[in-house]
């Protein structure tokens, strides 16, 4: 069954510190890390992919890029779901948490870690199908800051490995960075 087309942005959370002894799950975004997320979030508003929901992983840093994107596109009426299956998580985990999102939303955004987010995207990606100067892009790696744009067409209870057109990966910073 065709349910039109959807899309999903996974993206990797913003600069984070580096603390030595500092718990993992609880570092923070950088300055730089914040104003290269508000410069995402313009950018999503600014190429018409505002998601519908947002599943984000629990540690500070992912759940700090995803509040910067919304003030830095001043997004305010999407939904968010915290989810710790994400944090951390292998690119099959991550793809569970998106298939239980309802069939009605057009656009979901993922932010999460690597390497699981780049892996995900990756994986995703028909090669046949998918942009090959994004997909040479994301195989390169994938570094804090970025997104990549995958069109699916089917409900995401069904996306699975390789069903994906991958249609660009876009790294975000802020103005002077």
């Amino acid at each position: 069954m065709n349910t039109g087309t959807r899309t999903l942005i996974l993206v990797r959370h913003a600069k984070t510190e580096q603390v030595p002894g500092k718990v993992d799950h609880d570092r923070e975004l950088l300055p730089r890390g914040e104003g290269d997320a508000r410069a995402g979030g313009a950018w999503i508003v600014e190429h018409g992919l505002v998601p519908h929901l947002v599943l984000c992983s629990t540690a500070t840093r992912a759940q700090q890029t995803w509040q910067q994107m919304a003030e830095g596109g001043q997004l305010r009426d999407v939904e968010v779901w915290s989810d710790r299956r994400i944090y951390n998580a292998y690119p099959d985990e991550i793809l569970e948490v998106v298939r239980e999102a309802p069939e009605d939303v057009r656009t979901v955004m993922v932010v999460g870690h690597a390497p699981g987010i780049p892996s995900l995207a990756v994986g995703l990606a028909d090669e046949s199908d998918s942009d090959a100067s994004s997909l040479a892009t994301l195989r390169e790696g994938m570094p804090t800051g970025v997104g990549a744009v995958l069109e699916w067409d089917g409900p995401w209870a069904d996306l699975d490995a390789e069903s994906a057109r991958l249609v660009g990966v876009h790294r975000w910073r802020q103005e002077g960075a």
